[in-house]
């Protein structure tokens, strides 16, 4: 079984991130060079439809946890993050554990020979879940989240940077949907595209305050991406434990989980729960358990 126990993470350790490769890269890219599995993306300019995946701006670098934050006496398999607004923002968690994390967004195709190879094989998948993809196929992303979660990804995938969205409705109008139809309320957030957070502007103060208000403790970006030909790409040096690989439901998606497993075997890393990593308890130490 994949799934391997919490880990030390104090603060957040944001890693380089990725745009997201279904839609809008936000803003300009910087010139760094991304290492990559195939040939390098290129640069994608804001308000583009088609944009490629690529190196955005990193979010901010959250302070390190206070001293009240610390138990200095806490199990060693915890975790420790600082909330700001009411919520933690990660694009890669700190962990000493030999680990990664698997998350698939949207939706919008839903291809039953990657939910058979997750029941198989027993893969902790997060499933940022977009309402609008759902086509009340419900019983399909139970089962791809079946040994993790799913989670928040919005009612319509707008972009959460824009004053026109309804953050309210997207955010928080989704989670009790989720609630009812899963029994358990969302408690991460992925803003589609990354808007707000890559780069940070001036509406993620409110992303994550409207979000906390909602019952989300953590926004989680990403900074490895997949493409929906099995290209991988990376915001920094490639295959570090406490990296968060993003996936679409597109694609051959059995295919793509199947090559990001055996590519991370490879270097010695397993997946791992990432709503474990990220409680639902919120700020830490919350141990870890074993599923």
């Amino acid at each position: 079984m994949f799934v391997a126990r919490a880990a030390i993470a104090v603060g957040v350790a944001l890693a380089g991130v990725v745009s997201c490769g279904a839609g809008v890269a936000l803003g300009r890219i910087p010139t760094s060079p991304i290492a990559s599995t195939s040939s390098p993306s290129t640069e994608a300019v804001a308000g583009s439809d088609n944009a490629s995946p690529a190196v955005s701006a990193p979010p901010r670098k959250k302070p390190k946890p206070s001293s009240e934050q610390i138990d200095k006496n806490a199990d060693p398999d915890t975790v420790i993050s600082r909330i700001e607004n009411g919520v933690t923002v990660e694009s890669r968690l700190s962990t000493n554990n030999p680990v990664f994390f698997i998350t698939i967004d949207d939706g919008w195709e839903q291809q039953e020979s990657a939910a058979d190879y997750v029941t198989e094989t027993e893969l902790p998948v997060t499933v940022f879940l977009t309402d609008a993809a759902v086509s009340e196929n419900w019983a399909f992303f139970k089962k791809m989240g079946a040994f993790d979660a799913v989670q928040n990804h919005s009612m319509t995938h707008k972009a959460m940077s824009k004053s026109s969205t309804n953050l309210d409705y997207e955010i928080c109008t989704t989670q009790k949907r989720y609630e009812d139809r899963y029994g358990v309320r969302p408690w991460i957030l992925r803003p589609p595209y990354g808007a707000g957070f890559m780069p940070e502007n001036d509406s993620a103060p409110l992303i994550e305050k409207t979000a906390a208000a909602c019952g989300i403790k953590h926004i989680a970006l990403w900074n490895v991406t997949v493409s929906k030909d099995g290209v991988i790409q990376f915001a920094s040096e490639p295959y570090q434990a406490g990296d968060i690989v993003l996936l679409h439901f597109e694609g051959d998606l059995k295919a793509n989980l199947q090559k990001v497993v055996k590519q991370y075997a490879a270097k010695g890393l397993t997946p791992a729960s990432l709503s474990e990593y990220l409680p639902e308890g919120g700020v830490a130490p919350v141990p870890g358990l074993p599923r």
